[in-house]
């Protein structure tokens, strides 16, 4: 690209050059010998464009690269477009055999209706545990409350009242021995003095024997009772409180673990099902892509790549890899032309500034055009010997014209700026010595080198900022040194 932008270049500065010269007016001066007459141009007013000449490729503004991005390699081509047709927005392009995929869309839907199934008898497993688990520690803080209250019953009521009717039966036994001692006593005395009932005196002694006994048995009982069965009684209900704390945390646990055992088992289902759901989701999207619709207006072109061992387009029976280019398509109604620009031109270029272009398919056609693009880096040209370094720089086509193809050959010249009504001299007027700039000005049959001060140029004429006057002849080829002399300077130059 950039070696054509420069030959095209130089053929265009050649041509420029044989129009100064053949554009020489007034009597030319000849070399002191007379041999040869020398060209001179004068130095008058003129207003010229500067442009810019380069040499790019028409490409689209907009374009897309077709391809499938269906995985595996089943993907088999049933339709495809003729190469070049122009298509419209939503035209099909190409279209693949469906059936595999229809396949395994059912195939997954059937894979994830019974995993639906399977989902919803172990969510119910799940409330059925947490059911479970709540009843049996329900069940368990119930039984707590009971083993409470008849810890409480025992020590606050049956307890304490089971002493006191020990204590009662005891003390009516003691108050029974206690009388019929007394009685008998009395009996005794009256024995003594001469008043004997000795049938009396009998059941007295008998019945003190008796409560004496029943005295005893029921001392005997509350001792009994306080001693060994209350303590007895306290400790059974108060390890039964114990017992039903430790049912609780042990229903909690067992708890806590069947739920969590059913809790994994209803995430491994929702994981298979997720899993199966994922797969038919992505079945069904690849069954919409088996036709592959234009996203817009244009042109489709077939791409040509290695399929089955050969280069070639695409075609019916051709199996799809994914991501495999199938076919270009560009946007001709809005086109471009990527070029490049020489680096000793970029101060030149800016955005938006006004550009023609010619295609070389077409030599009729002038587009309108203006710098869309201007790159960041430049890249050095190899080859061709030149050594210079160009950047990137993009043209867009303002003008339409459906003719116009990507890959044509187009030479842009950009309007960068221009000169109105500056003094003038042509580019081959001008000789650069010793770092200086300098014109030979005709001068009574000989020439002046001239030092001059220059402005803008472009591939014709130059700007001559101070050091020529108007109407000054200046030579368009080097005289022979011995006709010239060497002259003052001018000021300001």
């Amino acid at each position: 690209m950039g070696i054509k932008s420069v030959l095209f270049n130089v053929f265009v500065y050649g041509v420029t050059v044989f129009l100064s010269l053949s554009a020489g007016c007034g009597d030319s001066p000849r070399n002191s010998n007379g041999d040869q007459p020398i060209e001179v141009a004068i130095a008058q007013p003129k207003s010229f464009d500067i442009q810019v000449a380069t040499i790019g490729v028409l490409d689209a503004a907009r374009a897309h690269m077709l391809s499938s991005d269906i995985r595996g390699d089943y993907s088999k081509i049933i339709f495809i477009i003729n190469d070049g047709t122009h298509v419209k927005k939503g035209d099909l392009l190409v279209k693949i055999d469906q059936t595999p995929f229809e396949d395994r869309v059912e195939e997954l839907t059937a894979e994830v209706a019974a995993l639906e199934s399977a989902y919803k008898a172990k969510e119910q497993m799940l409330e059925w545990e947490k059911n479970q688990v709540e009843k049996n520690l329900s069940n368990a803080r119930y039984n707590q409350t009971l083993a409470k209250l008849e810890y409480k019953r025992l020590i606050e009521g049956d307890g304490p009242l089971q002493v006191n009717q020990y204590k009662t039966e005891v003390a009516r036994a003691k108050e029974e021995v206690d009388k019929y001692v007394s009685y008998h006593h009395e009996l005794e005395q009256l024995k003594d003095e001469g008043y004997s009932n000795p049938s009396e005196l009998s059941t007295a002694l008998k019945r003190k024997d008796e409560y004496k006994e029943k005295y005893e048995t029921a001392q005997k009982a509350l001792e009994s009772y306080q001693d060994h069965v209350y303590p007895s009684l306290k400790q059974a209900a108060l390890a039964k409180m114990k017992k039903t704390e430790a049912d609780i945390l042990q229903a909690a646990n067992d708890g806590v673990i069947n739920i969590a055992k059913a809790t994994a088992t209803l995430e491994e289902a929702k994981g298979a099902l997720n899993s199966r759901r994922a797969a038919l989701k992505q079945a069904r999207n690849e069954l919409k892509k088996v036709e592959l619709r234009a996203p817009f207006d244009g042109i489709a072109i077939l791409y040509e790549t290695f399929r089955d061992g050969e280069k070639r387009k695409p075609r019916v029976g051709d199996r799809i890899i994914r991501n495999q280019p199938i076919l270009y398509l560009p946007d001709i109604s809005t086109m471009i032309v990527k070029t490049d620009i020489r680096e000793v031109d970029l101060h030149k270029i800016s955005l938006d500034q006004t550009a023609q272009v010619q295609v070389d398919a077409y030599p009729d056609a002038r587009l309108q055009g203006k710098v869309g693009f201007i790159g960041a880096l430049a890249a050095e040209v190899r080859g061709g010997g030149t050594g210079g370094k160009f950047f990137q720089c993009m043209v867009n086509i303002l003008t339409r014209d459906l003719r116009l193809r990507p890959g044509m050959t187009s030479r842009v010249t950009i309007l960068s700026g221009q000169v109105k009504d500056a003094l003038c001299v042509p580019v081959s007027a001008l000789f650069i010595e010793d770092g200086g700039c300098f014109c030979y000005r005709a001068e009574r049959g000989g020439f002046e080198r001239i030092t001059v001060k220059t402005g803008r140029q472009n591939l014709d004429y130059v700007e001559i900022v101070s050091g020529l006057d108007p109407d000054d002849r200046v030579a368009l080829t080097r005289p022979e040194p011995y006709s010239y002399h060497h002259a003052v300077t001018p000021e300001g130059s």
